[in-house]
Parts: structure tokens; sequence; C-alpha cells
């Protein structure tokens, strides 16, 4: 559950613009088209800043100890945003970040950031294909996409289907997403396909101070 504590005026503006892009109903291509704007970027970035959201250290902490040599794996960063997670996995040596994201100004703000190698802009939605190999990548991170109007639950065999057999897909993830009908299908899809042997829960971890006013889950799949 969230955090049960004070809220500053500033951090429950900050959250509710955030959550804009998340109200059911939206839909994926609406948020897309918001997160070109190029201004909404730079104020989301900031107010995520205002939040301090750890979702991306505990991604990138978590895989640095599940893959040994770092500067040769591929990764990729689903639902990279402004490249938190990019960052994060650089300076613990990862040198072959791919970031994806469906609006191409997010990109543009992970590029000046120097630490991705490279970029795929592509949407994901229900019928969508990552523009993607079988098996390409040694581990796929995900940190605070998994949201309404995001990422659909049917994109799981999609990450599955793009990582090695071996690999590692890591989700970060507010333990709210869990109460909402989204959440609800999230998991149940998780669990089909490990009930179909595609993928094994590695492990599910509590994220104290995922944010300044919320806590959150961080998951981990082998793909099998």
């Amino acid at each position: 559950m969230d955090k049960k504590v004070q809220r500053r005026p500033e951090e429950v503006e900050a959250d509710n613009y955030i959550y804009g892009f998340q109200m059911p109903g939206k839909g994926i291509k609406q948020c897309i088209e918001e997160y070109e704007d190029g201004e909404k970027v730079k104020v989301y970035e900031e107010l995520s800043l205002r939040l301090n959201y750890s979702g991306p250290l505990y991604c990138a902490d978590l895989l640095s100890g599940l893959i040994q040599d770092r500067a040769k794996a591929l990764v990729l960063d689903v639902a990279a945003g402004t490249g938190w997670v990019g960052e994060e996995l650089h300076k613990r040596g990862f040198r072959k970040i791919v970031a994806h994201d469906g609006a191409q100004a997010m990109l543009d703000i992970c590029k000046d950031k120097n630490v991705y190698s490279s970029f795929i802009c592509s949407i994901v939605d229900e019928g969508y294909k990552f523009p993607v190999k079988n098996g390409t990548y040694d581990a796929v991170t995900i940190s605070g996409a998994v949201c309404e109007n995001h990422l659909p639950p049917s994109c799981q065999i999609e990450l599955i289907r793009i990582t090695k057999p071996g690999g590692f897909i890591i989700n970060a993830y507010r333990t709210t997403v869990m109460n909402l009908d989204y959440g609800r299908a999230w998991e149940n899809e998780a669990k089909r396909l490990v009930s179909e042997k595609k993928w094994t829960l590695y492990g599910r971890l509590m994220a104290p101070g995922y944010s300044k006013i919320a806590e959150g889950y961080v998951d981990i799949y082998q793909v099998n």
C-alpha cells in the first residue's frame, strides 16, 4: 500500500500531474501524443525528480547483481521515459543499453544523457510487436510503466519473445497498481505465462521508498 503520510502540497501537485497520463480511458495513443509535447515532458521530469522515484535504482541494482559481464550485456529499457534507468545502469558499468519509448520527445531527452547505445521509437499496444528479433536481449527493464495507457498486459509475451532464454526481465512499479482492474489483468497474464512455462518468477521484492508518497514492488522474471 502507499505510504500513509502527510503529503506536502508540492508533492500532491506532482503526483496529480503524473497521474494525469494514467487516467483510465485516455488510451495509449492519446497518452503518447501528450508525451510528444516537449514542454510537458520537461515538466514531467521535473515533477518526477521532486517525488524522488527510486524504481530506476532498484532496477539497476538488481540487474547488476544478476549479470556479471555488464559491459557486454545487451539491455532493453522499455518505456524509458527520460532515461533514469539508463543513467543508473550506466553508472554500474552497463554499456550496451537500448532505450525504447513510444514518444520521440522522450527519446530525445534520453539521447542528451549519453548513456544509451541505440534507440527504438515504437508503440506497444494490443496487436503491436516490438521491431526486434526473437531472443535479442540479455535483459529487459521496466520502471514505472506498468500502469494505464502505457504497457498493456498482453505485451508480456512480447517481452519474453525478445529476451534470450535465461535472460531477466525486471519490472518496478507502484504497489497500488495491483488494486486496479489493469493491475489485476497484468498479474493474471504474468501468472498465465508462468503456468505455460514461458518464464519463471525469480522473485518479488518490496521497494520501500519507491517515491516520497508511494511504496513499490519489483518483479524479477527469468525467461525459460
